[in-house]
């Protein structure tokens, strides 16, 4: 029993102790809850270098009841990192005056005055105060750079640094900034690295600061050293394709000079194959014996065949359903199959394509292709079968070519509105063409600025498998450009037929216009030349310009538009009439492209029409 009273004794004064120890640290925490942090202030300088003293001097770690002369203790370090603070941004000629008040200075008067006082005095909110610091600066003229002096030792390589040197950070005159010099020397040694310097370094570094005359010279020399090449191209081939297809893809080569350019140029080349759901290009800088760096390529198939449905509107055609199928590598020379279909109330659409990639799979492909269209609009209805051949590559860069011959059967219907009867039209056409398109832009769904050409010419020859002879060519540019936060978008174009006379024309190369992408305020072929019962036929030369203006109306997501539109199809350049259009718009900028609604007041006519579209514009 003494055993077990015992025992029982010493727990109870065990979870006493437990007890108490938790309520005094309950206490500590509850007062520190209420204690404010010290208080700096900075007087003498404001905006950046009172920012860049704060940045330096911090916070002493003291606690609120630290003595007077503790805190005393800490002046010489706080005035060295405010004079390290307004060094670093080019005040060399600062004076500073540091003044620490501690917590029992600030009690003291009341005191004297037998007030009540304890330790952590409180304010009348009732929170416990701390010591205070109070930093005077007079910051003094500040430095400024003088002499940029940059040298490459190795003359032979200084063209590869021109670029980076002609566009310096750090110019003469302005306020010194040790970090802007810092800058200045990692922005020529990453130069160095992206273009294969991997041994460069700096053998003079020097920021010279000459007080006198309030400025700081630059005296860089910087030696490249040997420049490293790419070696090896190590790739993971997939097996549905076969090495030597691939080996078509790459663009690195061995013993060239190395520059992360090219592996980066090398990534988007195999990225915009289309074959490939991942590309790593790696270089392998821990093998960089003699010199040259291996490069490791892995790559994973995209899947072999897809399946795609899809539904949109737009005014011209009207609702609109689409099913495409893509057999993405037939053979393992990366041939390709596909078959698409449009269908809506004024247009259907059928085709199948064969493609075979060439030397250049990207840019360079052979495709043959057959297909069937019908198209109706208020004036006439033509049903289109075509079959075709089609060279694509890329030219002068990065203009898009197609060299192209097609050979079209078409039956038309003239829609003559006076009696009701149609006017019937058959042709056989075979047209050789080329045309050429290039687009630049800053997005691809919404672009703020940028542009697109469209060049084409194409014609057909009586007795080369064809009915009539023609020459046609035409071009089109949009051009897009930022103000803030609204645009201006513009577009025109053009185009010219040469033919005896316009009605041996197959309908499906005369010019019709009106529509939601031509003059808004008029149905899609409702415009063009007329015959002389006054029945829209189509046009051998086109025009059309427009001008819009677009800006926020709510966030950067729903917009406004207003624009005018003009132009037309006609016979002849003396019977040229222009109908002219204008409106307003609303746009909202959906995840997968802009969604466009406008009101177009047709002037010419005094006729509205309402017109959605979807899509890019560009």
């Amino acid at each position: 029993m003494s055993r077990n009273t015992g025992f029982t004794r010493q727990l109870l004064v065990l979870t006493a102790m437990l007890v108490a120890f938790c309520s005094t640290g309950y206490a500590q925490d509850d007062a520190a809850d209420g204690v404010n942090s010290p208080e700096i202030r900075i007087s003498g300088a404001d905006g950046e270098l009172a920012a860049n003293i704060r940045d330096h001097v911090g916070t002493p770690e003291l606690s609120c009841s630290v003595s007077q002369r503790r805190l005393d203790r800490q002046r010489p370090q706080v005035r060295r990192n405010t004079q390290r603070a307004a060094q670093a941004i080019g005040y060399y000629q600062a004076t500073v005056d540091i003044t620490f008040t501690a917590l029992s200075a600030m009690t003291a008067q009341p005191e004297e005055a037998g007030q009540a006082s304890s330790v952590g005095n409180t304010d009348d909110n009732n929170e416990i105060r701390c010591w205070e610091l109070d930093i005077d600066i007079s910051p003094g003229q500040r430095v400024l750079f003088g002499d940029i002096n940059i040298s490459i030792a190795d003359q032979s390589r200084a063209a590869l640094f021109a670029p980076v040197l002609s566009t310096l950070p750090v110019q003469r005159g302005n306020p010194l900034r040790h970090s802007e010099y810092e800058s200045l020397k990692s922005l020529i040694s990453g130069h160095a690295i992206e273009n294969g310097f991997f041994a460069s370094r700096f053998t003079q570094s020097e920021l010279a600061i000459d007080l006198q005359r309030q400025r700081a010279d630059i005296n860089l020399i910087f030696e490249p050293g040997e420049r490293y090449s790419f070696g090896d191209i190590s790739i993971t081939t997939p097996d549905a394709l076969s090495e030597s297809f691939v080996q078509r893809f790459i663009t690195l080569r061995p013993n060239s000079p190395y520059h992360s350019e090219d592996l980066v140029e090398q990534r988007q080349h195999l990225n915009s194959s289309q074959y490939f759901s991942r590309v790593a290009v790696t270089p392998d800088l821990d093998q960089t014996g003699d010199r040259v760096i291996p490069v490791n390529i892995g790559l994973t198939l995209r899947p072999r065949r897809v399946y795609t449905v899809g539904a949109g509107v737009n005014t011209d055609s009207g609702p609109r359903l689409t099913g495409n199928y893509e057999d993405r590598y037939i053979n393992r020379r990366g041939h390709r199959f596909l078959a698409e279909t449009s269908l809506s109330t004024l247009q259907q659409d059928a085709s199948v394509s064969y493609v075979i990639p060439l030397q250049d799979p990207v840019n360079d492909s052979l495709r043959f292709s057959a297909g069937f269209q019908r198209e109706e609009a208020d004036t006439y209805i033509t049903n289109t079968y075509r079959t075709g051949v089609t060279h694509r590559s890329l030219v002068a860069g990065s203009w898009v070519q197609n060299l192209y011959v097609n050979y079209e059967r078409e039956k038309s219907e003239l829609i003559e509105t006076e009696t009701g009867d149609p006017e019937l039209q058959r042709n056989n056409t075979t047209i050789f063409g080329a045309n050429w398109t290039r687009t630049k832009s800053d997005d691809p769904i919404f672009p703020r600025n940028g542009w697109r050409l469209f060049g084409q010419v194409q014609g057909s020859y009586d007795g080369l498998l064809s009915n009539t002879t023609f020459t046609q060519i035409e071009g089109n540019v949009k051009w897009i450009h930022s103000l803030g936060p609204t645009r201006i978008i513009a577009r025109a174009e053009a185009a010219t037929t040469i033919a005896d006379t316009l009605l041996e024309l197959p309908v499906s190369v005369r010019y019709f216009t009106g529509g939601d992408t031509s003059i808004r305020g008029y149905q899609f072929g409702e415009l063009g030349a007329m015959n002389e019962e006054g029945e829209v036929i189509g046009g051998k030369h086109l025009l059309v310009g427009s001008l819009e203006y677009d800006f926020p109306v709510m966030g950067e997501d729903w917009r406004g538009a207003v624009f005018f539109d003009t132009g037309n199809s006609f016979r002849d350049f003396d019977t040229m009439t222009l109908k002219r259009s204008a409106g307003i718009g609303f746009r909202w900028i959906s995840p997968i492209g802009p969604i466009r609604l406008d009101l177009a007041h047709a002037i010419s006519d005094d006729a509205f029409r309402l017109h959605i579209t979807m899509g890019p514009d560009l």
